[in-house]
């Protein structure tokens, strides 16, 4: 396994702010359901923090959640909620996103009730909406929440995080809310590093940052993104930020 200091070799210069997924990325496990925060990664971030890095939350998950886990573990963003579709910082919302997917997400409700279940976060959404899983795989879900789509006359994007099947307005994408966060925070792209786990998190290379994957990530974002971390989840978050504060 890499050092920090091998690791360190391989950043773009002084890293200065560091956007990272939350489930699955700074999460114990990338396991669904298991939503334990790693305390490793967590202590990393906040040392980020403390010498100056900005670090920024970019989820799938709703404003509330998304606040409400950037408070406690102590990072000031802004973040990143409901895939690129809203940003906060210090109690504002300014929403990247236009439209909404809540006629799409009622249709899918309705018409697959009994496989797709809405996650209790979608009371809490505006544009992103969730739904677990059940009985059948992803894939599968994912076809079959096309055609009830498409019967509809409905145009939303669908996307899996792992976690859950999201249903998003078209214009949706973590690079989109990254960018507008990078912006309000004042930073360059250059000098920002994004890690994630899923294939999903590949949109936040739009933004024009320097991607990492965790080693556990999806293989499509390992073989997209810039950097492979050698650790896992948290574990592999917690050696970038050491890594970073070697490298400042």
């Amino acid at each position: 396994m890499a050092s920090a200091s091998e690791l360190a070799r391989l950043l773009p210069g002084r890293v200065c702010g560091v956007a990272v997924d939350i489930d699955g990325t700074i999460t114990e496990r990338r396991v669904s359901g298991d939503f334990r925060l790693s305390l490793e990664a967590v202590e990393a971030l906040r040392r980020l923090e403390d010498a100056g890095v900005r670090v920024m939350l970019v989820t799938g998950n709703s404003v509330m959640v998304a606040a409400g886990v950037a408070r406690y573990i102590g990072v000031r963003g802004p973040h990143v909620a409901e895939n690129g579709c809203l940003v906060y910082q210090r109690g504002s919302v300014v929403h990247a996103c236009r439209g909404t997917a809540r006629a799409a997400a009622e249709a899918l409700e309705e018409e697959l009730g009994g496989l797709l279940e809405p996650s209790w976060q979608n009371r809490c959404r505006i544009h992103d909406y969730a739904f677990l899983v059940r009985r059948v795989g992803p894939e599968e879900a994912w076809r079959m929440a096309e055609r009830v789509l498409r019967e509809r006359g409905l145009r939303a994007k669908l996307s899996h995080s792992g976690y859950a099947l999201h249903v998003r307005p078209l214009e949706a994408s973590k690079g989109l809310g990254l960018r507008v966060a990078m912006r309000m925070a004042g930073l360059e792209p250059g000098c920002v590093v994004a890690v994630g786990d899923s294939a999903m998190d590949l949109e936040m290379r739009d933004a024009g940052v320097t991607l990492a994957a965790v080693g556990n990530a999806d293989p499509r974002l390992r073989e997209g993104a810039d950097l492979v971390l050698p650790g896992e989840s948290g574990s592999g978050v917690a050696l970038l930020a050491r890594a970073i504060l070697e490298s400042l």
